[in-house]
């Protein structure tokens, strides 16, 4: 998994998965991977960039080769992470 972090090194990933997790916490709901996508206006390639290596929950319905049925739920680890403006929450040791 390291490997495709190194990959997309150059991108801003940790906004990405902000702007997945906050519109999924204001939803409190699943939503399919097209519809996401549409609502947030980012290109497909960055939806999915932050969807896998954000640890979002992702559920095939249907047949494998349409994206229409690929559903997104929350990672309750991504959200239970984020505050009210999208920031990730740091923890005190």
């Amino acid at each position: 998994m390291s490997r495709y972090r190194n990959l997309a090194s150059d991108e801003d990933v940790p906004k990405w998965q902000n702007a997945i997790a906050n519109y999924l916490i204001n939803v409190k709901d699943e939503i399919s991977l097209v519809k996401l996508q549409r609502v947030l206006q980012m290109p497909m390639v960055e939806v999915w960039l932050g969807l896998l290596l954000g640890g979002f929950t992702l559920e095939q319905r249907g047949d494998f080769y349409h994206n229409h049925n690929v559903w997104v739920k929350s990672s309750p680890i991504m959200t239970s992470n984020m505050r009210d403006d999208g920031q990730k929450v740091k923890k005190s040791r």
